[in-house]
């Protein structure tokens, strides 16, 4: 089989050392129709202030997939790539919801509000599947539960080819999913310099630095 080309927009913009250019919009067919055709790399479906409504996110995901662009760019990698922007952590550190959209196909979750490196190292670990003790790449130790039906169909991959490259990037290099840290607090940026060196596997914003 041939090699899976890069799926993540937004990931192979940056791996070519260009800008990438992502909006906010909310969940509902009409936005992702038109975000669908958009000049972004990629899009961040507003979940944290606004209703955390996983019917709205599959629905959406799905009004984004446009048969004609699919055939006319011969990939199943979408034009424009989805992601989620999750409510902050709570007691269960927001796994269930980051878990959730990933299992719907999303290609990335933004956790608002982190502050610490625990923080830091759930919001990794929760998207990416367990391994084994020993294995490449194995820190930090994934916690996602194994449940990634509708996302392979969503991806158009095989389920192996999905485990593949169900990783979070940079920490994988085949990775397609992009874990995005909010700092939105002086607890979180002082203790930035300790994320960055404690916790592979994420990119880091400090407030209204934009994506």
């Amino acid at each position: 089989m041939a090699e899976l080309p890069r799926l993540n927009s937004v990931i192979k913009a940056l791996e070519s050392g260009k800008p990438t250019f992502t909006s906010f919009c909310q969940a509902d067919p009409e936005s992702a129709i038109a975000m669908a055709t958009a000049k972004y790399d990629g899009i961040v479906y507003e979940m944290e202030h606004n209703p955390w409504d996983i019917r709205a996110l599959r629905d959406s995901l799905q009004y984004m997939l446009n048969r004609g662009q699919i055939a006319k760019s011969g990939s199943v990698a979408p034009s424009v790539t989805p992601m989620v922007r999750i409510p902050p952590n709570g007691a269960e550190k927001a796994q269930f919801q980051a878990k959730q959209a990933l299992d719907l196909g999303a290609y990335g979750i933004v956790w608002p509000h982190i502050s610490t490196v625990d923080e830091a190292h759930n919001a990794v670990a929760s998207c990416r599947y367990p391994r084994l003790k020993g294995a490449p790449l194995y820190e930090p130790a994934g916690v996602r539960g194994d449940g990634p039906t509708q996302a392979v169909r969503y991806w158009g991959l095989s389920q192996q080819d999905y485990y593949d490259r169900a990783d979070v990037w940079p920490l994988n290099p085949k990775g397609e999913i992009f874990v995005i840290l909010m700092m939105e607090d002086t607890v979180g940026i002082q203790n930035l310099p300790d994320i960055l060196k404690k916790v592979l596997g994420h990119t880091s914003w400090r407030e209204r630095s934009g994506l």
